[in-house]
């Protein structure tokens, strides 16, 4: 009796671990779409600071047919006047936690903006991989694939 009792009471602390772990894991998913979010605003209005605080140095972003390729190279694109963005908007967030510490997070975003005097894609699907490292969440992979006809 002692025995099933010591099992019940141990799967009954598992599960409120999962459901501990499920509500830190949805704080922190709902940090990072305001990060991401942060992040388009500070395109929107040429101001690197916003993404140069979520960026590690080795840092890639893959947009509109091209690679970037370390934090100076992306926040220099941010600081660009080369894009006008006159409105954007993400939804349909999703996670896929790969440790506790990594987790990509997927999106689509709908954009109006012109870079370079090429218009961008309207629609576009979104994928970045965030990372836990020295208690602070960053980005190091951001990449965009078009969607408009979809």
């Amino acid at each position: 009796m002692r025995r099933i009792s010591l099992m019940a009471l141990g799967f009954a602390l598992l599960l409120s671990g999962v459901t501990l772990y499920a509500q830190t894991n949805a704080s922190v998913e709902k940090a990072l779409e305001a990060k991401e979010q942060a992040g388009w605003q500070g395109w929107k209005d040429h101001n690197p600071n916003a993404v140069a605080k979520m960026i590690p140095a080795d840092s890639i972003n893959i947009a509109d047919g091209a690679v970037e390729k370390g934090k100076q190279q992306i926040v220099n694109g941010f600081s660009s006047s080369t894009c006008d963005v006159k409105s954007f908007s993400l939804s349909d967030f999703s996670f896929m936690w790969l440790s506790k510490d990594t987790v990509l997070m997927t999106y689509t975003a709908t954009q109006d903006a012109t870079c370079s005097g090429k218009r961008q894609a309207g629609k576009v699907i979104a994928a970045s991989l965030w990372q836990k490292k020295g208690g602070k969440w960053v980005s190091p992979f951001h990449q965009e694939t078009d969607a408009e006809g979809m």
